[in-house]
């Protein structure tokens, strides 16, 4: 039986979800108390919207590569504290995907072996982790197709230009990012800062990367047209990014970091 420090977790997941809806929380509470207290970076795929999504064909081939060992899992969530990692699938499969480690009925996880022993512990000793990260997660996993949660202090493991993503996230308390597979896919991406003259700043630092990048690639109009599609806008504390593109198109922006 779950104990009630399980029961704290699980109002936790709750934010976001009506009381009387009834609904279970989008993080299923068995994911979530595998996760470990130090993860400062959390995302998301909800694999059967992915799937049912009229543009998964489309999908850059690495990114349907990755998802095909996980043919038999529902979600996976990735918990990372910018250095060690975790993977936990949730399905109904009873053999786990190659790999991982099967931690209980539909419940599998692979990363860090550190974190792998970790998340095995929390999970027999029915312990919450990263509660907090949680509770930001729950609402982005309940709309989002594929989500991303990052706390200011997190530095994403990326190299190169992507690296400029670092210093927009310490700008923030923490950032989210939320993508649906609409058609066009839709983007958004927001970063929650200590205040209004914070979120000013963080506005206007992302319109002058945007503007530079947009110069730089006149020679591929496509995306040059892309970035200059991005919405900025910032409100009290949060900033928001908004972009609609085709899979294809993204796959190219991406090429840029």
């Amino acid at each position: 039986m779950p104990s009630d420090r399980i029961a704290i977790l699980a109002l936790l997941a709750s934010v976001g979800v009506s009381c009387r809806s009834g609904q279970p929380p989008a993080i299923d509470l068995a994911v979530a108390a595998c996760v470990p207290p130090g993860a400062v970076i959390l995302g998301g795929v909800n694999l059967g919207r992915v799937r049912a999504s009229p543009l998964f064909r489309q999908l850059p081939s690495a990114a349907i590569a990755l998802l095909e060992p996980l043919r038999e899992a529902d979600s996976v969530l990735v918990a990372s504290n910018g250095v060690d990692y975790l993977a936990i699938e949730r399905g109904s499969f009873r053999q786990a995907s190659p790999g991982a480690t099967l931690l209980g009925p539909g419940l599998a996880a692979a990363g860090s072996p550190e974190w792998l022993r970790a998340a095995a512990a929390q999970r027999r000793s029915e312990t919450a982790g990263a509660s907090a990260m949680l509770e930001r997660a729950e609402p982005l996993a309940a709309i989002a197709d594929s989500w991303i949660v990052a706390a200011g202090n997190a530095n994403l493991p990326v190299s190169g230009n992507a690296q400029n993503l670092n210093s927009l996230l310490h700008a923030t308390v923490y950032s989210t990012l939320t993508v649906r597979l609409t058609d066009p896919v839709a983007l958004e991406a927001v970063g929650i800062c200590r205040g209004p003259e914070s979120a000013l700043h963080l506005e206007e630092t992302i319109r002058a990367f945007i503007t530079l990048a947009a110069a730089g690639t006149r020679r591929q109009p496509e995306i040059s047209s892309l970035l200059r599609r991005i919405r900025l806008s910032h409100e009290d504390r949060a900033v928001h990014l908004n972009l609609e593109a085709q899979p294809a198109e993204l796959e190219a922006l991406l090429k840029l970091l």
